[in-house]
């Protein structure tokens, strides 16, 4: 866009004129004054940011072990005093007689209460290996077969010497008693087995194990 020369003219001499005078051309008073600004300190480097392994975990911190307490010294115990073995000729001074003289005592095979002649021994022996089993020992009797203790009493069922050997020989099979004769059981045998449950019928002999008369 051109200007007019007279007005180019116009504005040159106004110009001129300001200068002359110290003013600021009207251009240069409107202008507004560019702004100051100021400069921000430099930034401090920051640190290096390290790495952060995800794939492995961090280790936990150390566990602190607590140191053990003093341990106190146990007092030791005073040794009792060793107690003096008796010698054997004191022990069997010690010892009264009635001590000395105690007869052992088994359980088992107990003293015998009854002493028995040579017959009437061999028939205790014989009744308990042939009629125990089915009278009892020592003729006291079961369930199912009477006491010859009692049945050999005065009144009982087998009275007589002739009754109880005729009884054991014949036997009583409608009651399950075998004929012994039959068997092969002695007569002598027999005989001997009567004087032993005669004499328990008898109350000669306690119940329990006879011994041999010497």
């Amino acid at each position: 866009m051109r200007v007019p020369r007279p007005l180019l003219i116009v504005a040159l001499a106004a110009f001129g004129t300001a200068c002359a005078s110290g003013e600021k051309p009207p251009a240069e008073a409107a202008r507004p004054n560019p702004p100051t600004t100021v400069a921000a300190p430099p930034a401090e480097p920051s640190a290096p940011v390290q790495p952060v392994d995800t794939a492995r975990p961090a280790p936990p911190p150390p566990k602190s072990v607590p140191s053990p307490a003093p341990s106190v010294a146990a007092k030791p115990k005073p040794k009792p005093a060793p107690t003096p073995t008796p010698t054997p000729a004191v022990a069997a001074e010690s010892a009264g007689p009635q001590e000395a003289a105690a007869p052992v005592v088994d359980p088992y095979h107990p003293a015998a209460r009854d002493t028995l002649d040579m017959d009437t021994y061999q028939g205790w022996k014989q009744y308990e290996l042939n009629c125990s089993r089915c009278h009892g020992e020592y003729a006291v009797g079961t369930s199912f077969a009477p006491a010859l203790a009692v049945s050999l009493k005065e009144g009982g069922t087998i009275p007589t010497r002739e009754d109880f050997i005729t009884t054991v020989c014949a036997g009583r099979p409608d009651k399950g008693m075998p004929a012994w004769c039959a068997l092969g059981l002695e007569m002598d045998k027999i005989q001997n087995i009567y004087l032993y449950v005669k004499g328990r019928a008898d109350g000669k002999f306690a119940v329990g194990r006879p011994a041999l008369r010497q």
